[in-house]
């Protein structure tokens, strides 16, 4: 089964978010802070040349009459503040930030009043040579910029730069590590770790490189692991043959328990050959799993072996013949010799996936010991104390059900008994 991550639960969907929302954050504060900047210095701007404005026209009235003062666009003088429509809160709110810069830039207190008539503007007193007070109204058409399509295509085209590559450099990191989850989810008996092309950066070709030396020291361990087996085994079979033939030879009071012993050394001899023995050249091939487990189970008919009534007909699954053939073997032998009959075996169907089981009236494996049971060379003596065994039996049931793409099941049955299952994915009606 595969156990990749739903894209919302990915690490790369996350860190995506992540930096969008602190692009976003930082892009948004940026924009505003360049505003607020903008504004300012457009005021700043703005108060100083009200201020040339209001000294020179107070130069002027001291020598002259308003009356003599030349028509400039806009500007009206009047001898006192007329009535005035009041402003909106913004446009108020300005006046009194240019009456602070105008207080400094002239050196005195000024009076600024925004005003909409005769045109929306300011009102500044004036205070020529220290005389009666005249009022100067300023048109501004315009207190408050706020657009800026540069500045908006600037940073969008910024935004997008940084994300495109943010992104960019994520998926350097993020491919790498996800090819590495989906050759470690291929690990398995019949896929031993694949060695994967070195990419990426940084800690993701770190780890790509460090998994490339893992899979060739396991690689290297299997081959060792096989080589040894396999050789100790076939070196036994040469003396075995030999003293089964001196034993014909021979007919001592003991010849029927020399006979036995070696019966059990040879035993444990093909033991070591199967658990040695690769099953990946042979190729899997369609089979009707009852008409196969028939075939598997007819040999045993006269030992109270038989397929239950119960078994399901027309399943068709992909399997290897002859490995799952020794594994059913090797289960109906652990049931004749440490069960109690009948034994049955049953075909079941749950889904897409088959199970084969054997069953037995035996007391089985205590429940403290099931996880153990399928680890080599591991001998259960309080429930199996069988002789000719070395612990490979289940073992090697186990790898060859994984190498289908399934898994080995023990189980106790109700209210008694014991059940051996193999179960097989992909199967489908014949």
């Amino acid at each position: 089964m595969s156990k990749s991550l739903r894209l919302r639960d990915s690490l790369y969907l996350r860190l995506a978010l992540v930096l969008l929302v602190a692009l976003a954050a930082s892009y948004g504060t940026m924009y505003a802070l360049f505003l607020s900047h903008l504004d300012e210095t457009r005021l700043n701007s703005f108060s100083r040349t009200i201020a040339v404005q209001v000294t020179l026209i107070e130069e002027f009235l001291e020598t002259r009459p308003a009356a003599e003062l030349p028509a400039l666009k806009g500007l009206v003088i009047a001898p006192a503040l007329p009535d005035l429509t009041p402003d909106d809160v913004e446009r108020r709110q300005r006046a009194a930030l240019i009456k602070e810069h105008l207080d400094q830039e002239l050196g005195r207190p000024v009076q600024v009043v925004a005003a909409l008539t005769p045109a929306p503007g300011l009102w500044v007193d004036l205070r020529p040579g220290g005389g009666a007070t005249q009022w100067l109204f300023l048109p501004t058409p315009k207190l408050v910029y706020r657009r800026s399509d540069s500045l908006v295509f600037a940073l969008v085209v910024g935004f997008l730069v940084v994300f495109v590559g943010g992104m960019f450099l994520l998926w350097q990191v993020q491919r790498p590590l996800k090819r590495l989850v989906t050759a470690l989810e291929a690990i398995g008996p019949a896929a031993p770790p694949q060695h994967l092309g070195v990419s990426g950066v940084g800690i993701s070709r770190i780890l790509i490189e460090r998994y490339n030396e893992m899979a060739e020291r396991q690689r290297r361990h299997e081959e060792d692991r096989a080589i040894m087996l396999a050789g100790v085994a076939h070196d036994l079979r040469t003396p075995i043959t030999r003293l089964r033939l001196l034993l014909e030879l021979q007919n001592g009071e003991r010849r029927a328990e020399l006979n036995q012993n070696l019966g059990e050394i040879e035993r444990i001899t093909e033991q070591f050959l199967a658990f040695a023995r690769s099953d990946d050249d042979e190729a899997a091939s369609d089979h009707d799993l009852k008409a196969f487990v028939q075939e598997v189970a007819a040999p045993y008919r006269e030992r109270a072996v038989a397929v239950s009534d119960t078994a399901a007909d027309g399943i068709v699954a992909a399997i290897r013949p002859n490995a799952l053939r020794r594994a059913l073997v090797n289960l109906i032998e652990n049931a004749l010799e440490y069960g109690a009959p009948p034994i049955l075996i049953d075909i079941r169907r749950g889904g897409d996936d088959a199970a084969i089981a054997v069953t037995d009236e035996g007391r089985g494996i205590p429940e403290r010991d099931m996880a153990r049971a399928t680890r080599p060379f591991t001998r259960l003596d309080a429930s199996r104390g069988g002789k000719g065994h070395c612990g490979l039996g289940l073992a090697i049931v186990a790898g060859i059900a994984e190498s289908h793409g399934g898994r080995l099941v023990l189980r106790r049955r109700t209210p008694a008994g014991f059940a051996a299952e193999i179960h097989l994915p992909g199967a489908a009606a014949a």
